[in-house]
């Protein structure tokens, strides 16, 4: 019991000092044997070699160059999201990449520029071929002034000229035309047996298609330059519903305008009549102006693009 006794009380007296340690500031050394802690250390990253970058920038960016000279080539609005998907693709890929220390700078640059035509191309998309709504517009011209694409042409050659050529081939898109028919030019004429006649003055600011319906078929449609005038001979009896479309550049082959375009038609139909008598016919003649005139009382209405009726 003595021995048990005295052990306790070295133990209390330990404990004791301990206490006495710590209050003065002293550390405790913790139990005997203990492993002192090691820092951890992260490895050193692992940057690709210029050979290396310049290969895998060449495979990143061969879809976005392929996407790009169909979409010059042939126009379309598919054409166009298949680009959009292609440069969105390749930013996340080259945001992935190790680019050597000295390239970070611009391989962020052009994963950034690519994004922006991932953003450019699809908001031009979404406004049937980013021509204000032209139903005939080819988006290969929208493209090709798009300032995105300016920019990517313009990081890729910043990168060729430090040395790590993207692989990026920027073709040539089509320009902006100006082709117009001449007054008067019938785009559809299939329907023209009567007495009616219908003038119109074309004072908007730029071409325009006139197109009459009755009985929901299409009876004729005529061009008429900007300022132009013509007259419309034959118009068969009945209601019609007139519509107009303005803009510039005239494409023949997609019949519709390019750039500028507005659609529109009149809220109230015209109606024409015809009366015979022994001695005369009598026959109803309209005048239409496709601008503001002062004490007209013709209202108009916005047609969405996709309703207008083509020639």
């Amino acid at each position: 019991m003595a021995i048990n006794g005295r052990s306790l009380l070295g133990g209390a007296a330990a404990v004791t000092v301990a206490a006495l340690v710590a209050a003065c500031g002293g550390t405790d050394p913790g139990p005997v044997g203990a492993a002192s802690p090691v820092p951890s250390t992260s490895p050193a990253p692992t940057f690709l070699t210029d050979a290396q970058y310049v290969a895998e920038l060449a495979v990143i960016d061969k879809p976005v160059s392929a996407a790009l000279t169909k979409l010059a080539a042939s126009g379309s609005k598919a054409n166009m999201e298949a680009t959009a998907q292609a440069a969105s693709a390749a930013a996340a890929q080259v945001r992935q990449l190790a680019a050597p220390e000295v390239a970070s700078t611009d391989n962020a640059a052009l994963a950034a520029a690519l994004t922006v035509v991932d953003d450019d191309l699809t908001a031009l998309g979404s406004d049937s071929g980013g021509a204000g709504g032209c139903t005939a517009a080819n988006p290969a011209v929208a493209v090709g002034k798009a300032p995105a694409v300016t920019e990517l042409a313009a990081e890729a050659k910043t990168l060729a000229t430090a040395g790590w050529p993207t692989g990026l081939t920027m073709p040539k898109f089509p320009k902006q035309q100006n082709r117009s028919l001449s007054t008067g030019t019938f785009l559809r004429n299939t329907d023209r047996t009567g007495n009616g006649r219908l003038t119109i003055e074309n004072g908007s600011s730029g071409s325009a298609v006139v197109t009459l319906k009755r009985n929901g078929a299409r009876s004729f449609a005529v061009y008429l330059r900007k300022n132009g005038k013509f007259t419309v001979k034959g118009v068969r009896d009945g209601s019609y519903t007139v519509y107009f479309a303005t803009g510039t550049d005239w494409d023949a082959k997609h019949k519709g305008f390019t750039s500028d375009c507005d659609y529109e038609k009149f809220d109230k139909s015209l109606k024409f009549t015809t009366k015979y008598t022994s001695s005369y016919v009598e026959y109803t003649t309209y005048t239409v102006s496709l601008y503001g005139v002062l004490g007209g009382t013709a209202s108009t209405s916005d047609v969405p693009p996709n309703q207008f009726p083509a020639p």
